[in-house]
């Protein structure tokens, strides 16, 4: 079972946390957090700002007196043109079905005034910890991330402008490779995230690991064997995620020099 609370304690989380809370801009009043969870950074970003809209497919449970809580979609957001000085998304976009995704970044953009700040994981391998669903033998990428992200596609997202800051918080993201992922998808992806909240993606039912005899254990911990020296001998890990800031502002002030 995933337990959110220990989560937020590992190394990469607080790296992650660190690095939002260090790029976010001082001379916001207005705020959108658009995918705000559990709301652990909604109650951060309350202790620096006094108005913020925290917005959620399901409506947020969050009791403080400067968030006001909102239930809504990313891709079709309620809002007026430039409605809020600050916008921030993190952990959010890799979610998104990648035909609305286009969407959901032109949603984001066109709320903001100000301040867009951006964060999903780094060249994520989304064959790592992939998972089969049981009930409609869907293969699910982990945590539901269905779009890996580099600095190329995700800035092609916003347009190629500008951006003020660029962080990449952690190190040691994880790669497998054809032949060990070809073993997992044999045998029904055993090693797979299925502590995980999220659900399968195809028909929304929660996942389950598969029960394996000894013999297909021991190939998939042959498998398993292969990834570790991969990753170990490999070439030095690569950032886990990337925060980006852009200042639209700027972008504006470039038009008229």
């Amino acid at each position: 079972m995933f337990d959110i609370r220990q989560y937020r304690h590992k190394e990469v989380e607080l790296e992650r946390v660190e690095s939002l809370l260090r790029v976010l801009p001082g001379d916001a009043i207005q705020v959108l957090e658009a995918g705000c969870r559990d709301g652990f950074i909604t109650l951060k970003l309350a202790e620096r700002y006094k108005s913020i809209t925290a917005l959620d497919l399901n409506m947020p449970q969050i009791n403080h007196p400067h968030v006001r809580c909102m239930q809504g979609d990313i891709t079709s957001l309620s809002f007026p043109d430039k409605s809020f000085d600050l916008v921030i998304c993190t952990e959010v976009l890799e979610h998104i079905p990648p035909v609305a995704l286009n969407k959901a970044c032109s949603e984001l953009s066109r709320v903001c005034r100000r301040y867009l700040l951006i964060g999903v994981p780094y060249c994520q391998d989304l064959r790592v910890h992939a998972t089969r669903c049981v009930h409609c033998g869907m293969i699910n990428p982990t945590t539901g991330h269905v779009n890996s992200f580099n600095e190329l596609r995700l800035m092609s997202l916003f347009g190629n402008l500008p951006y003020r800051i660029v962080e990449y918080p952690g190190r040691g993201i994880y790669k497998t490779n054809r032949m060990s992922y070809a073993i997992y998808k044999r045998f029904g992806f055993p090693y797979g995230s299925y502590e995980q909240e999220e659900p399968c993606i195809n028909c929304g039912k929660t996942l389950e690991r598969p029960h394996l005899r000894l013999p297909a254990r021991l190939i998939c911990l042959f498998a398993k064997g292969l990834e570790f020296l991969q990753n170990k001998t490999g070439p030095s890990k690569s950032p886990v995620w990337i925060h980006v800031l852009w200042d639209f502002t700027e972008q504006d002030s470039l038009k008229y020099q």
